[in-house]
């Protein structure tokens, strides 16, 4: 019986350990992540694709509607294409779900909103968001978003 007991303390203890480490592993990931968000955000409204690049993986994925753009060049065509259309844009990301946190990789859906001018006139809208992100030497960045707004 003495046995028994032991065997069954260390296996709760271990067992607990474990439980303890990965649960507040996943808890800091999710802050770190939802950091990375902020900061994309916060890129995104400054309006230079300069601050914006570091975020991105060179060979990133993204998807606006029926546009799809691959690559940093052609990303920043349509950033600087945006922002040309709203030069007072304010992007937000709002709650936002995180799907899938693993060691290298995050995939999250959001719902976003712009709003701004556009030749005089106030434009603002929302829609959903994916995103998957990728973390290369020990750096967050996206690799893919796709972008679209509800029927």
């Amino acid at each position: 019986m003495k046995r028994i007991t032991t065997v069954f303390f260390l296996f709760f203890v271990l067992h607990s350990s474990f439980a303890s480490v990965a649960d507040t592993g996943k808890p800091k990931v999710e802050r770190e992540l939802n950091a990375f968000i902020k900061d994309y955000v916060d890129a995104t409204n400054s309006h230079d694709f300069d601050t914006v690049e570091p975020l991105l993986l060179a060979e990133a994925v993204f998807w606006f509607n029926k546009s799809e753009s691959q690559g940093i060049d052609a990303i920043r065509k349509n950033f600087e294409s945006t922002w040309g259309y709203l030069p007072d844009e304010v992007y937000g990301i709002e709650k936002v779900k995180w799907l899938s946190i693993e060691k290298n990789s995050a995939t999250c859906i959001y719902e976003y909103t712009y709003q701004g001018t556009h030749e005089g006139k106030a434009v603002k809208g929302r829609g959903r968001g994916t995103s998957v992100l990728v973390k290369k030497r020990g750096k967050w960045r996206i690799s893919h978003e796709h972008l679209s707004i509800p029927v």
